[in-house]
């Protein structure tokens, strides 16, 4: 699941689909989660499809075209072991309830509910709010945000790598100077790199690209000093990215990765910023919605970068 859910939409009438995509669509964006929803007609099912996707959700009209009716899709789906959940719904509620009984125990984690937009939208709600509240564990959590921000930190580094590329020889000076900066603050641990670095070709290009010289936090600085030559000389709008970078970054995210990296199981509060802070719902819809921010914040300095320098 991560920011996205997924959802494959078994529905003919594509007006009645539109008006209640909508709807659901809202929905997840309460959980600051990013709806992928895909409609298909009822002739359009194909198992193999299926098996190849990770949906988090199914939603099924009991009546299909092409004379199909939904529990025999439920069917088939439960015989090759998909069990994603499913809302099977209907205006025929009385045929539906039928088939569905007839198909009984071999469907299980099928919901039922009436081809009704109010209770429709309804059951939809309580059900992704169970498949979301499942999926919201500190394993979860961990890997989800280790994951993303690990991202951020290799696409911070491209960035870099590609200011270095465009930037003029003057602007040059400014990344060489901040870079050795970072160089000089080494303990003398890192001596050996940072002799290295420096005898390099290009010091900036070796040590920006090398795993153990720069931390997170020292391409953070660097990058606070290529921000003000992007707006004053390749006019990037100062509304780009927030003015200071770094403290974004580390506030939105960065905290959190530092703290869930060293949690163990079994506990339920981590310590940010001189607060208790509970793993609950409200940390993982926080965290996405932190870390959409950031990645569109990202991915428009990338843009910026490619597309006007």
């Amino acid at each position: 699941m991560n920011t996205t859910f997924k959802i494959l939409w078994f529905e003919d009438e594509p007006a009645w689909f539109n008006m209640e995509k909508l709807r659901i669509e809202e929905i997840l964006r309460t959980h600051y989660l990013i709806p992928v929803i895909e409609r298909r007609d009822g002739d359009d099912f194909d198992l193999e499809e299926l098996t190849g996707n990770d949906y988090d959700l199914i939603f099924m009209d009991y009546k299909l075209a092409e004379g199909k009716t939904g529990d025999t899709i439920v069917a088939a789906i439960r015989n090759s072991y998909i069990l994603t959940d499913i809302l099977f719904y209907s205006s025929e509620e009385q045929n539906m309830l039928s088939a569905i009984r007839k198909q009984m125990p071999p469907i299980d984690g099928v919901y039922l509910t009436k081809r009704d937009y109010r209770i429709f939208t309804e059951k939809a709600e309580r059900i992704i709010q169970k498949i979301v509240k499942r999926s919201e564990d500190v394993v979860n959590l961990r890997g989800f945000v280790l994951d993303n921000t690990s991202a951020f930190e290799v696409r911070i580094r491209e960035i870099l790598n590609i200011c270095w590329q465009k930037f003029k020889p003057e602007h040059k000076v400014v990344l060489s100077e901040a870079i050795e900066k970072q160089l000089e603050n080494k303990s003398a641990r890192v001596e050996t790199q940072i002799k290295a670095a420096k005898g390099a070709e290009c010091t900036f290009t070796y040590a920006n690209n090398n795993p153990y010289t720069l931390s997170v936090a020292d391409r953070l600085d660097i990058l606070q000093a290529v921000l003000p030559i992007l707006n004053e000389t390749y006019q990037m709008p100062i509304t780009t990215v927030p003015h200071d970078f770094k403290q974004y970054y580390l506030d939105k995210v960065n905290v959190y990765r530092n703290k869930l990296g060293h949690i163990t199981l079994g506990e339920k509060i981590i310590r940010v910023n001189g607060q208790d802070v509970e793993i609950n719902q409200d940390l993982h819809r926080l965290l996405r919605r932190n870390i959409s921010e950031v990645d569109a914040t990202i991915q428009q300095l990338e843009m910026y970068l490619t597309n006007h320098i």
